[in-house]
């Protein structure tokens, strides 16, 4: 199966397989993509459901009772031409960074705020000409400050696709793929405001790493940038990055400062200096972590 093609230089794509079975012939395997840090997202599998979109997020701004127009590219990289069904979502994000989405409508959710052009559109095979596609988000006049967040589900309608699972047990499963594009909106000025707590040391699967813990007190999510160097007890020198995943408001997360390169000669002690920025701070680091 070919997964992705991604067109970013920072790259964050989540992969989820879902498995529903109500016996072994009927297994439904659905591919959802959740692209919160890229410009666009290609999607193949095993040549069936190929397709593309652009933007992979919107992070907008509007004040109450104001229209926001916006568009996005969907591509068909397939040989034929290929139906899509378009719709809204609610999602989540915990402070652990794990992503759920839910059809029904979560509490204070926006989406009823949303108009889409089509619920269903036929996109035509090109790389170089894609299918605009239009949505707005109507705010209303009572709107108060806080950030709107949806995300568009595009999935491919024509589920014939099959691949096998194992020569042995020969069963047929069809794919359906999916994209979802995240959409950001903050009203009447909602903004982050993020500050550092602490320099932490978390134990990952390969490796434990030197981690950020961060809250936002701020009404919209926002983001980290890094430039930091560390020296490990050995005297070696290392070039660290902050994870960019979201921090959405009221949240505490423990971002991963991971090295640029081989993660396994990292040793503790670990001098980290650099700066950190935010949405509104810069903030200077110069800390010894340790085990």
């Amino acid at each position: 199966m070919k997964l992705f093609f991604l067109q970013s230089l920072h790259v964050c794509v989540r992969l989820a397989l879902y498995l529903r079975t109500s016996s072994l012939s009927s297994i439904l395997v659905r591919i959802i993509c959740v692209c919160s840090l890229l410009q666009s997202v290609w999607v193949s599998a095993s040549e069936g459901f190929t397709g593309g979109v652009s933007p992979s997020r919107f992070e907008l701004n509007s004040d109450a009772g104001k229209v926001v127009r916006r568009s996005l590219d969907i591509y068909n990289l397939g040989a034929v031409p290929t139906k899509y069904r378009v719709r809204t979502v609610d999602w989540t994000y915990s402070e652990k960074g794990q992503i759920g989405f839910s059809d029904e409508l979560l509490e204070n959710s926006c989406r009823p705020w949303v108009r889409l052009e089509k619920h269903e559109i036929l996109v035509v095979p090109s790389a170089k000409k894609p299918r605009d596609f239009r949505f707005e988000i109507q705010v209303p006049e009572n709107a108060e400050k806080s950030e709107c967040r949806f995300a568009l589900m595009i999935e491919g309608i024509d589920n014939d696709l099959v691949t096998q699972l194992g020569a042995k047990q020969n069963i047929s499963l069809p794919i359906n793929g999916r994209i979802a594009v995240i959409v950001y909106l903050g009203v009447n000025g909602a903004k982050p405001d993020i500050a550092i707590n602490r320099l932490v040391i978390e134990d990952q699967a390969t490796a434990s790493l030197p981690a950020i813990e961060v809250i936002n007190k701020g009404d919209a999510h926002g983001r980290l940038e890094s430039e930091l160097t560390a020296k490990t007890a050995d005297g070696k020198k290392i070039e660290l990055v902050v994870a960019s995943s979201p921090i959405l408001a009221g949240q505490t997360r423990s971002l991963v400062l991971a090295p640029v390169g081989n993660s396994n000669g990292i040793s503790y002690p670990l001098a980290i200096k650099g700066k950190i920025y935010s949405d509104n701070h810069t903030y200077s680091i110069d800390s010894v972590v340790s085990r």
